[in-house]
């Protein structure tokens, strides 16, 4: 009997964890996104372009690596990332269209400093939140398109924005397993 209640307790906490895993990684990727008005003022403020190709390069890279350091297939990631900075530069760009017609006295916060640290903090938790997800049999499903949707509430993202990133995101896999 006792066997049965523990078989039972493990089987009901198993989609309150597979909600806890994919909900966590949403609201990393949300947060994340969520810089990006900052980072469209600052730019704005010191006269630079929100495109910097040089810079994509190496978070795209930096990010990659860093995936395939914890078991995640390199290339997937690559083009997560890659949507995930399409994503970004779409904010930036709304946003400081915006800034046109609205001026604000925001102060954003400092790039070098204090942004990108973050933002390379939290590409880092993405990845560690995918991959521990994976390693769980907790795949990112089709199903879960509306919950993440809703879970990017970040300011000048569209559906077609969260949509595209989206399945990138269910597109990461792990790193086949080498055989000897």
């Amino acid at each position: 009997m006792l066997k049965f209640i523990v078989l039972l307790m493990v089987v009901m906490s198993l989609p309150a964890w597979s909600i806890s895993c994919t909900t966590e990684t949403f609201n990393t990727i949300n947060k994340r996104l969520s810089y990006m008005q900052d980072v469209a003022l600052y730019k704005a403020n010191n006269h630079l372009a929100i495109e910097d190709i040089a810079r994509e390069n190496i978070v795209i890279t930096a990010s990659s690596n860093s995936a395939a350091k914890i078991g995640l297939d390199k290339e997937s990631v690559k083009a997560f990332f890659i949507a995930q900075i399409s994503a970004a530069k779409a904010i930036q760009y709304r946003y400081r269209a915006d800034l046109l017609s609205n001026k604000t006295s925001h102060k954003p916060r400092d790039l070098n400093t204090i942004i990108r640290p973050q933002l390379i903090e939290l590409g880092s938790k993405i990845n560690t939140q995918i991959a521990y997800c994976l390693k769980h049999g907790q795949p990112f499903t089709a199903d879960q398109e509306t919950g993440f949707i809703n879970a990017l509430n970040v300011d000048y993202l569209s559906n077609s924005d969260k949509k595209k990133l989206f399945n990138a995101l269910i597109d990461i896999r792990l790193q086949p397993i080498k055989s000897h």
